[in-house]
Parts: C-alpha cells; structure tokens; sequence
C-alpha cells in the first residue's frame, strides 16, 4: 500500500539494491513520469541529500529549470558518456543507465559508491516535483516510511508486501 507521507509527498514504495548493484523501479512512478521501460534514464543526486538519487526522463528536462544544468553535460544528454559513469556538476552528481523492460536497471558499485550507496540499502521511492521522483535512503522521508508498515518493498528478482 502507497501513502502520502507529510508534506504531501506521495510513497510508491520500498527498493532494494541487489548485490550487482541492479535495482527495480516501480510501475505507478514510471508511468507518471512517462518513462517507458527498455529506454535510458538519467540519475541525479538531489541538493538537501547525500544518499540516494532522482530519476529524470530526458523528455521532462526542455523546457525546466533542469535544462540549463544539462546544456553544460551535453554528454549525458545524448548518452555519449559510458552508461553508469557519473559526471559531477556544480555539486550534483549524474549518470545514465538502460532501464530493461522489466523495470531494473544496473549500477556499478563505484558509481553507487559515488551516490553513498551500497548493495542491500533499501530505497524510498517517492514522488518529489514534476520533473523527477526521488530514490532515498536517508531522511525525514525514509524515517517516516520506517514506521509504517505496509509498504511494498521490491528487488531486481521479485515484490514481497511488507
């Protein structure tokens, strides 16, 4: 079960970080930000958290206030870049990965390293802004989440209810 958690950010669910540094995104946050499965994605890690990321649709990016940070890493908008190395800009971290068609997609260690992530952190995923959603494993978020007990918890083989 999903909920909106205070300040009105909404909870889709919880996602574990295999050991290969693979990691599932959930259903309902893909279609909402209109990310279809078997197409690369950006990650960007947020101001206000030094664990987790944000997940980008490149479509989403024209016209918003995130373009003018993108205009500058052109090689991360045209997938240039290999796929899973991050790029630092202006004390943001991003990279790109291939989302496979059954929602997972694979991290390097170093690069989840980068992100001050590990194989086995457990990641809210929540709705943040219009431009992105958000995978944490550290914050206000995280700690209310912990307390309630019916949220879906995912991995890269299967979904098991809490």
């Amino acid at each position: 079960m999903s909920f909106v958690a205070k300040g009105g950010k909404f909870i889709y669910a919880w996602s574990m970080i295999g050991s290969d540094g693979s990691f599932y995104l959930p259903e309902q946050a893909l279609q909402e930000y209109h990310i279809q499965p078997g197409t690369p994605i950006i990650l960007m890690s947020g101001r206000n958290t030094s664990r987790g990321f944000s997940v980008v649709c490149k479509e989403l990016i024209g016209n918003s206030p995130l373009a003018t940070i993108f205009a500058n890493v052109p090689q991360l908008m045209n997938f240039s870049v290999e796929e899973g190395r991050v790029l630092k800009f202006k004390e943001r971290l991003f990279c790109w990965v291939h989302l496979n068609h059954d929602r997972i997609f694979h991290l390097p260690l170093k690069s989840l390293k980068q992100f001050g992530l590990a194989p086995g952190d457990k990641l809210l995923c929540l709705r943040t802004c219009h431009l992105s959603f958000s995978c944490l494993s550290e914050g206000p978020y995280v700690e209310r989440a912990e307390s309630v007990g019916d949220i879906k918890i995912y991995n890269a083989l299967h979904e098991a209810d809490r």
